[in-house]
């Protein structure tokens, strides 16, 4: 397997999805191939078998991989990585979405952070990530994906400039729209719900330096993703 990628944040579940995404787009274990045993494969992606165990239930969920018992069982990729819709990725534009949304909700979160809230403005936050987090194990995708836009607008709203409000709801529209393309992986989104709770007690707590990293590996997590299912895909097509 190629090296993985430096491992950023608190995202190593994602990163370990995209890593073994990019490994059978680019051939490395084809349909029908067996993965290594549980130990090394663990070892190559420099994550714990615990979080490589999450990785592949998540991909069987999707249809990627499938257990097999018995004398000659083990983890078998069944198909290959492919996003829901059939239209063709732009990969320029995927970055460009990606990268400006962590510009954005990195500037929303410090900047909020730096405000002085009054008491109407600190329960509008609490409200929007108590209303993810309650509905992280029942809702579907396009549901909990309204829900977390309306947190991080939220943010983006408590800064006072509705200059970023709008280019954070328009951005927010074109990542969700990929979003839509990718199977939903709910370990991710415990993983989200978590995030979330960290940034908005960040910002409460008036930190401005603790919300901007923890918004940036918020965004680090979606970006992982999104371009180990859609950008690799468009690049090994070509």
């Amino acid at each position: 397997m190629t090296q993985p990628r430096p491992r950023r944040g608190n995202n190593v579940f994602e990163q370990t999805i995209a890593q073994l995404l990019r490994a059978i787009r680019l051939g490395q274990y084809l349909v029908g191939d067996k993965l290594p045993a549980e130990r090394e494969l663990a070892a190559d992606l420099g994550v714990s078998r615990a979080t490589l165990r999450q990785a592949l239930a998540e991909l069987h969920t999707a249809g990627i991989v499938e257990v097999r018992r018995g004398r000659y069982g083990g983890t078998f990729v069944t198909a290959l990585p492919s996003a829901e819709a059939d239209a063709g990725v732009d990969p320029a534009d995927l970055r460009d979405a990606l990268a400006f949304r962590r510009i954005l909700e990195c500037a929303a979160a410090r900047i909020t952070a730096e405000r002085e809230l009054g008491p109407e403005e600190r329960s509008r936050l609490r409200t929007a990530e108590a209303a993810c987090a309650a509905e992280r194990d029942s809702t579907g995708a396009e549901h909990f994906r309204a829900l977390d836009s309306r947190f991080h607008l939220c943010i983006a709203e408590l800064t006072g400039i509705p200059s970023l409000v709008r280019a954070a709801a328009a951005t927010r529209d074109r990542v969700n729209a990929y979003l839509d393309r990718i199977p939903f992986i709910h370990t991710n989104i415990t993983h989200a719900c978590a995030q979330h709770h960290r940034l908005m007690e960040a910002i409460l707590a008036g930190d401005p330096d603790t919300a901007e990293v923890l918004a940036a590996q918020h965004a680090d997590g979606t970006e992982e993703l999104l371009r180990g299912f859609l950008e690799d895909r468009d690049q090994t097509d070509t």
